[in-house]
């Protein structure tokens, strides 16, 4: 299961919303910064799931290599694939945990 798209979420509070806070109250810039971090991570992770698909078409669709060794270096490959996949999601998962864990506005001391 994938978190949500960023945009789903409360976007940190610009500097007009910040006017509007009760006193003492200002926003967390924790939450804006896993914010941004988030919403830049989603925005790229299917680049990173990707990255491994070329030589994986290029072993599987082409006679580019055979054997036994190109068989036993397709399968790791494979396995690296299934690898980068779950720590992509993994990335966004823990993000998303972070972001909602986090309070938007902090009381000033």
């Amino acid at each position: 299961m994938s978190p949500p798209p960023p945009g789903t979420l409360q976007a940190p509070i610009d500097a007009v919303a910040a006017a509007q806070l009760p006193p003492g109250e200002v926003p967390n810039p924790d939450y804006a910064r896993l914010y941004h971090a988030y919403r830049d991570a989603y925005g790229s992770i299917d680049r990173l799931r990707r990255a491994l698909d070329p030589p994986a078409r290029t072993l599987a669709e082409t006679d580019a290599w055979l054997g036994p060794e190109a068989r036993a270096w397709g399968g790791r490959l494979e396995e690296n694939r299934r690898m980068l996949h779950r720590a992509a999601d993994r990335i966004l998962i823990d993000l998303h945990a972070a972001l909602v864990a986090t309070p938007r506005t902090i009381r000033r001391v």
